[in-house]
Protein backbone atom coordinates (compact mmCIF):
# COMPACT_ATOMS: atom_id res chain seq x y z
CA UNK A 1 0.00 0.00 0.00
CA UNK A 2 2.80 2.18 0.28
CA UNK A 3 5.90 3.58 -1.66
CA UNK A 4 9.22 4.04 0.51
CA UNK A 5 12.64 4.36 -1.75
CA UNK A 6 16.04 6.23 -1.38
CA UNK A 7 16.28 9.81 -2.16
CA UNK A 8 19.46 10.24 -3.69
CA UNK A 9 19.01 13.37 -6.10
CA UNK A 10 15.86 13.68 -6.15
CA UNK A 11 15.10 17.09 -5.81
CA UNK A 12 16.30 17.58 -9.40
CA UNK A 13 13.79 15.91 -11.18
CA UNK A 14 10.60 18.17 -10.41
CA UNK A 15 8.97 20.33 -12.92
CA UNK A 16 6.55 21.67 -11.66
CA UNK A 17 4.23 25.41 -11.26
CA UNK A 18 6.03 27.94 -9.07
CA UNK A 19 4.41 28.48 -5.66
CA UNK A 20 2.39 31.44 -4.65
CA UNK A 21 3.33 32.00 -0.80
CA UNK A 22 1.42 31.91 2.51
CA UNK A 23 3.00 32.58 6.07
CA UNK A 24 1.82 31.54 9.40
CA UNK A 25 2.82 30.49 12.42
CA UNK A 26 1.86 26.84 14.14
CA UNK A 27 4.05 27.00 17.09
CA UNK A 28 6.91 24.68 16.06
CA UNK A 29 10.43 25.81 15.71
CA UNK A 30 12.50 22.71 14.84
CA UNK A 31 16.00 22.12 16.08
CA UNK A 32 19.22 22.43 13.71
CA UNK A 33 19.23 18.38 13.91
CA UNK A 34 15.52 18.52 13.07
CA UNK A 35 16.28 19.93 9.22
CA UNK A 36 15.73 16.63 7.47
CA UNK A 37 14.74 16.00 3.24
CA UNK A 38 11.38 16.91 3.70
CA UNK A 39 8.88 13.79 3.37
CA UNK A 40 6.89 13.41 0.23
CA UNK A 41 3.56 12.73 -0.79
CA UNK A 42 1.63 12.29 -3.75
CA UNK A 43 -2.46 13.08 -4.61
CA UNK A 44 -4.18 11.45 -7.78
CA UNK A 45 -7.17 12.99 -8.87
CA UNK A 46 -10.20 11.26 -10.14
CA UNK A 47 -8.30 8.15 -12.46
CA UNK A 48 -11.50 6.88 -14.19
CA UNK A 49 -9.67 4.05 -15.46
CA UNK A 50 -12.06 2.09 -17.68
CA UNK A 51 -12.87 -0.47 -20.12
CA UNK A 52 -12.84 0.34 -23.58
CA UNK A 53 -14.73 -1.62 -26.87
CA UNK A 54 -12.05 0.24 -28.84
CA UNK A 55 -8.57 -1.57 -28.69
CA UNK A 56 -7.12 1.67 -30.18
CA UNK A 57 -8.31 3.53 -26.88
CA UNK A 58 -6.91 0.89 -24.80
CA UNK A 59 -4.04 1.40 -26.28
CA UNK A 60 -4.15 4.83 -25.17
CA UNK A 61 -5.44 3.98 -21.96
CA UNK A 62 -2.69 1.72 -21.46
CA UNK A 63 0.13 4.68 -22.99
CA UNK A 64 -1.87 7.12 -20.57
CA UNK A 65 -1.35 5.40 -17.28
CA UNK A 66 2.11 4.20 -17.75
CA UNK A 67 3.29 7.89 -18.22
CA UNK A 68 1.39 9.10 -15.53
CA UNK A 69 2.29 6.08 -12.74
CA UNK A 70 5.93 6.49 -13.85
CA UNK A 71 5.98 9.98 -13.81
CA UNK A 72 4.79 9.71 -9.68
CA UNK A 73 6.94 6.68 -9.30
CA UNK A 74 10.09 8.87 -10.51
CA UNK A 75 9.30 11.12 -7.55
CA UNK A 76 10.08 9.05 -5.03
CA UNK A 77 7.32 9.52 -2.58
CA UNK A 78 6.94 8.07 0.91
CA UNK A 79 3.17 7.02 -0.09
CA UNK A 80 0.75 7.75 -3.01
CA UNK A 81 -3.00 8.72 -2.22
CA UNK A 82 -5.69 8.41 -5.47
CA UNK A 83 -8.17 10.34 -4.18
CA UNK A 84 -11.26 7.95 -5.30
CA UNK A 85 -13.04 7.44 -8.60
CA UNK A 86 -10.19 5.26 -9.53
CA UNK A 87 -12.34 3.61 -11.38
CA UNK A 88 -15.31 4.50 -13.93
CA UNK A 89 -17.58 1.72 -13.66
CA UNK A 90 -16.84 0.28 -10.15
CA UNK A 91 -15.99 -3.09 -12.13
CA UNK A 92 -13.92 -5.81 -11.05
CA UNK A 93 -11.87 -5.81 -14.52
CA UNK A 94 -11.11 -2.32 -14.20
CA UNK A 95 -10.06 -2.31 -10.87
CA UNK A 96 -7.67 -5.89 -11.80
CA UNK A 97 -6.38 -3.28 -14.69
CA UNK A 98 -5.77 -0.60 -13.35
CA UNK A 99 -3.84 -2.18 -10.19
CA UNK A 100 -2.10 -4.51 -12.66
CA UNK A 101 -0.32 -1.70 -14.88
CA UNK A 102 0.48 0.00 -11.46
CA UNK A 103 2.43 -2.95 -10.75
CA UNK A 104 4.58 -2.85 -13.69
CA UNK A 105 5.09 0.23 -12.92
CA UNK A 106 6.43 -0.27 -9.47
CA UNK A 107 3.76 1.80 -7.95
CA UNK A 108 1.79 1.12 -5.34
CA UNK A 109 -0.86 3.24 -3.82
CA UNK A 110 -3.46 4.46 -1.54
CA UNK A 111 -7.07 4.37 -2.62
CA UNK A 112 -9.86 6.57 -0.88
CA UNK A 113 -13.59 5.13 -1.74
CA UNK A 114 -15.05 7.27 -4.68
CA UNK A 115 -18.77 6.93 -5.88
CA UNK A 116 -17.73 5.36 -9.32
CA UNK A 117 -15.47 2.75 -7.44
CA UNK A 118 -18.85 1.82 -5.41
CA UNK A 119 -21.31 2.00 -8.37
CA UNK A 120 -21.09 -1.99 -8.34
CA UNK A 121 -19.98 -3.84 -4.98
CA UNK A 122 -20.62 -3.26 -1.25
CA UNK A 123 -17.79 -1.36 0.62
CA UNK A 124 -16.86 -5.03 1.90
CA UNK A 125 -16.22 -6.65 -1.21
CA UNK A 126 -14.53 -3.26 -2.74
CA UNK A 127 -11.67 -3.16 -0.11
CA UNK A 128 -10.82 -6.52 -1.48
CA UNK A 129 -9.91 -4.76 -4.92
CA UNK A 130 -8.52 -1.71 -2.91
CA UNK A 131 -6.46 -3.34 -0.46
CA UNK A 132 -8.04 -1.01 2.54
CA UNK A 133 -8.37 -2.86 5.38
CA UNK A 134 -11.35 -0.47 6.73
CA UNK A 135 -13.65 1.74 4.99
CA UNK A 136 -12.51 4.90 6.87
CA UNK A 137 -9.14 4.92 8.95
CA UNK A 138 -5.85 6.73 10.48
CA UNK A 139 -2.54 6.77 9.35
CA UNK A 140 -0.11 7.95 11.26
CA UNK A 141 3.57 10.04 10.37
CA UNK A 142 6.80 11.43 10.96
CA UNK A 143 9.51 12.52 8.98
CA UNK A 144 12.20 10.04 10.70
CA UNK A 145 10.07 6.92 10.30
CA UNK A 146 7.55 7.34 7.71
CA UNK A 147 3.85 6.29 7.80
CA UNK A 148 2.82 3.46 9.99
CA UNK A 149 -0.22 2.53 11.86
CA UNK A 150 0.99 3.40 15.60
CA UNK A 151 0.37 7.37 17.29
CA UNK A 152 3.25 9.09 19.20
CA UNK A 153 3.54 12.40 20.67
CA UNK A 154 5.60 13.08 16.38
CA UNK A 155 3.66 11.83 14.56
CA UNK A 156 0.79 13.71 12.25
CA UNK A 157 -2.40 12.12 11.64
CA UNK A 158 -3.31 10.76 7.80
CA UNK A 159 -6.92 10.61 7.95
CA UNK A 160 -8.42 7.90 5.10
CA UNK A 161 -12.25 9.04 5.01
CA UNK A 162 -14.99 7.92 2.88
CA UNK A 163 -17.38 9.77 1.49
CA UNK A 164 -18.53 7.79 -1.17
CA UNK A 165 -22.63 6.09 -0.54
CA UNK A 166 -23.04 2.34 -1.67
CA UNK A 167 -24.28 0.84 -5.15
CA UNK A 168 -26.33 4.46 -5.91
CA UNK A 169 -26.57 5.34 -10.04
CA UNK A 170 -29.15 8.01 -9.05
CA UNK A 171 -26.84 10.31 -6.50
CA UNK A 172 -23.46 10.65 -7.09
CA UNK A 173 -23.24 13.17 -3.84
CA UNK A 174 -20.90 12.32 -0.64
CA UNK A 175 -22.27 11.01 2.89
CA UNK A 176 -20.00 11.04 6.12
CA UNK A 177 -22.01 8.91 8.57
CA UNK A 178 -22.50 9.29 12.41
CA UNK A 179 -20.17 6.86 13.61
CA UNK A 180 -17.19 8.22 11.05
CA UNK A 181 -17.71 11.86 12.36
CA UNK A 182 -17.11 10.77 15.90
CA UNK A 183 -14.13 8.87 14.27
CA UNK A 184 -13.00 12.12 12.99
CA UNK A 185 -13.58 14.21 15.76
CA UNK A 186 -11.80 11.78 18.10
CA UNK A 187 -8.46 12.25 15.43
CA UNK A 188 -8.88 15.76 14.96
CA UNK A 189 -9.00 16.65 19.03
CA UNK A 190 -5.46 14.12 19.39
CA UNK A 191 -3.93 16.26 16.89
CA UNK A 192 -3.37 18.76 19.37
CA UNK A 193 -1.10 21.24 17.08
CA UNK A 194 0.49 18.95 14.94
CA UNK A 195 -0.35 19.69 11.19
CA UNK A 196 -3.15 16.92 9.99
CA UNK A 197 -3.81 15.40 6.42
CA UNK A 198 -7.45 14.14 5.80
CA UNK A 199 -8.38 12.28 2.38
CA UNK A 200 -12.02 12.16 1.17
CA UNK A 201 -13.35 11.74 -2.35
CA UNK A 202 -16.02 14.18 -2.08
CA UNK A 203 -15.19 18.22 -1.34
CA UNK A 204 -17.05 20.00 1.69
CA UNK A 205 -19.85 22.27 0.15
CA UNK A 206 -19.09 25.80 -0.88
CA UNK A 207 -15.00 25.37 -0.04
CA UNK A 208 -13.91 24.38 -3.48
CA UNK A 209 -14.60 25.11 -7.21
CA UNK A 210 -18.10 23.87 -8.13
CA UNK A 211 -18.77 22.39 -5.29
CA UNK A 212 -21.44 24.43 -4.29
CA UNK A 213 -23.79 22.42 -6.63
CA UNK A 214 -25.83 19.39 -6.28
CA UNK A 215 -24.18 16.41 -5.87
CA UNK A 216 -20.66 17.82 -6.42
CA UNK A 217 -20.08 17.85 -2.49
CA UNK A 218 -20.88 16.02 0.74
CA UNK A 219 -24.39 16.06 1.47
CA UNK A 220 -23.84 16.47 5.07
CA UNK A 221 -21.44 19.09 4.48
CA UNK A 222 -22.37 21.39 7.62
CA UNK A 223 -21.58 18.25 10.38
CA UNK A 224 -18.27 17.73 8.43
CA UNK A 225 -17.54 21.25 8.66
CA UNK A 226 -18.34 21.71 12.75
CA UNK A 227 -16.18 18.63 13.51
CA UNK A 228 -13.48 20.23 11.08
CA UNK A 229 -13.36 23.78 12.66
CA UNK A 230 -12.74 21.40 16.06
CA UNK A 231 -9.32 21.79 15.20
CA UNK A 232 -8.04 24.49 17.20
CA UNK A 233 -4.10 24.48 16.80
CA UNK A 234 -1.92 23.96 14.02
CA UNK A 235 -2.56 23.31 10.25
CA UNK A 236 -4.99 21.02 8.60
CA UNK A 237 -5.47 20.00 5.25
CA UNK A 238 -8.42 18.11 3.20
CA UNK A 239 -7.55 16.81 0.08
CA UNK A 240 -10.93 15.77 -2.23
CA UNK A 241 -11.40 15.58 -6.30
CA UNK A 242 -14.52 14.26 -7.52
CA UNK A 243 -15.38 17.36 -9.59
CA UNK A 244 -12.03 17.14 -11.77
CA UNK A 245 -10.95 20.57 -11.23
CA UNK A 246 -8.16 22.07 -9.38
CA UNK A 247 -8.81 24.13 -6.67
CA UNK A 248 -7.70 26.01 -3.48
CA UNK A 249 -9.04 27.82 -0.35
CA UNK A 250 -8.12 28.55 3.18
CA UNK A 251 -10.47 29.00 5.60
CA UNK A 252 -9.28 29.35 8.83
CA UNK A 253 -5.97 26.92 9.57
CA UNK A 254 -8.15 24.53 7.10
CA UNK A 255 -6.80 24.31 3.77
CA UNK A 256 -9.14 22.50 1.58
CA UNK A 257 -7.32 21.46 -1.70
CA UNK A 258 -9.44 19.56 -4.85
CA UNK A 259 -7.43 18.05 -7.48
CA UNK A 260 -8.77 17.64 -10.96
CA UNK A 261 -8.43 14.24 -12.72
CA UNK A 262 -5.20 13.71 -14.95
CA UNK A 263 -7.98 13.37 -17.63
CA UNK A 264 -8.70 16.42 -18.04
CA UNK A 265 -5.53 18.39 -16.80
CA UNK A 266 -2.82 15.46 -17.20
CA UNK A 267 -1.15 16.62 -14.15
CA UNK A 268 -1.19 15.43 -10.29
CA UNK A 269 -0.27 16.89 -6.85
CA UNK A 270 3.41 16.46 -4.97
CA UNK A 271 2.91 17.59 -0.87
CA UNK A 272 6.63 18.21 0.54
CA UNK A 273 6.48 18.21 4.31
CA UNK A 274 9.46 19.43 6.62
CA UNK A 275 9.15 20.99 10.30
CA UNK A 276 9.91 24.04 8.78
CA UNK A 277 7.54 24.17 5.92
CA UNK A 278 4.54 22.19 3.88
CA UNK A 279 4.91 23.01 -0.17
CA UNK A 280 2.58 21.79 -2.65
CA UNK A 281 3.46 21.67 -6.32
CA UNK A 282 1.23 20.38 -9.31
CA UNK A 283 3.12 17.72 -11.48
CA UNK A 284 2.57 17.66 -14.82
CA UNK A 285 2.86 13.99 -16.33
CA UNK A 286 5.65 13.47 -18.87
CA UNK A 287 5.39 13.90 -22.06
CA UNK A 288 3.71 17.40 -22.16
CA UNK A 289 1.62 17.83 -25.15
CA UNK A 290 1.26 14.08 -25.95
CA UNK A 291 0.19 12.94 -22.70
CA UNK A 292 -2.33 16.08 -22.32
CA UNK A 293 -4.11 14.88 -25.79
CA UNK A 294 -3.81 11.08 -24.93
CA UNK A 295 -5.93 11.66 -21.46
CA UNK A 296 -8.56 14.10 -23.54
CA UNK A 297 -9.34 11.31 -25.98
CA UNK A 298 -10.19 8.93 -22.89
CA UNK A 299 -12.13 11.79 -21.20
CA UNK A 300 -13.84 12.22 -24.38
CA UNK A 301 -14.68 8.63 -25.25
CA UNK A 302 -16.64 8.53 -21.80
CA UNK A 303 -19.17 10.56 -22.84
CA UNK A 304 -20.34 11.60 -19.89
CA UNK A 305 -17.17 12.54 -18.52
CA UNK A 306 -17.93 16.69 -16.23
CA UNK A 307 -15.86 18.25 -18.52
CA UNK A 308 -15.97 22.16 -16.45
CA UNK A 309 -12.90 24.18 -16.97
CA UNK A 310 -10.00 21.75 -15.03
CA UNK A 311 -6.51 23.29 -14.66
CA UNK A 312 -7.32 26.28 -12.12
CA UNK A 313 -5.62 29.47 -11.55
CA UNK A 314 -1.91 29.60 -10.39
CA UNK A 315 -3.24 29.72 -6.99
CA UNK A 316 -4.74 26.72 -7.24
CA UNK A 317 -1.69 24.74 -8.27
CA UNK A 318 0.98 25.88 -5.76
CA UNK A 319 1.34 26.82 -2.42
CA UNK A 320 3.74 27.28 0.69
CA UNK A 321 3.15 27.47 4.10
CA UNK A 322 5.79 28.54 6.70
CA UNK A 323 5.57 26.49 9.88
CA UNK A 324 7.42 29.31 11.72
CA UNK A 325 6.30 32.31 10.19
CA UNK A 326 4.00 34.76 12.64
CA UNK A 327 1.80 35.53 10.34
CA UNK A 328 0.53 35.12 6.77
CA UNK A 329 1.39 37.52 4.09
CA UNK A 330 -0.39 38.61 1.26
CA UNK A 331 -0.76 35.90 -1.20
CA UNK A 332 1.38 35.96 -4.30
CA UNK A 333 0.05 35.00 -7.58
CA UNK A 334 3.11 33.66 -9.39
CA UNK A 335 2.89 32.86 -12.94
CA UNK A 336 3.50 29.28 -14.10
CA UNK A 337 6.54 28.08 -15.10
CA UNK A 338 5.15 24.61 -17.16
CA UNK A 339 2.95 25.29 -19.83
CA UNK A 340 1.40 22.81 -21.79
Amino acid sequence: MLVSKGRTNRTDRIACCSFAECTTTYGYAPTVRERITPVRFVVLGDLHYSIYSSPLHCAWREEFFERLFTSVRKLEAEAVFAIGDTTDNGLAEEFEGLHALARRCDLRFITVNGNHDALKMDKATLRSYTGNRKDYYSLYFEAENNINSFASEKKSPFLIMDTAKERNHKDHGGFVDAGQLNWLAGEIGASEGLPLFAFGHHPVKGATRWSSFPMLNIDNSREVAKVFKSKQNGPAFYFCGHNHTNSINRQGNWHFIQTASPLRTADFRLVEWSPEKIELHTVPVEGGKTALKLALKLAEAMGDFLSVPARGFPWDRAFRISLQQPEYASLKQSDLQVEY
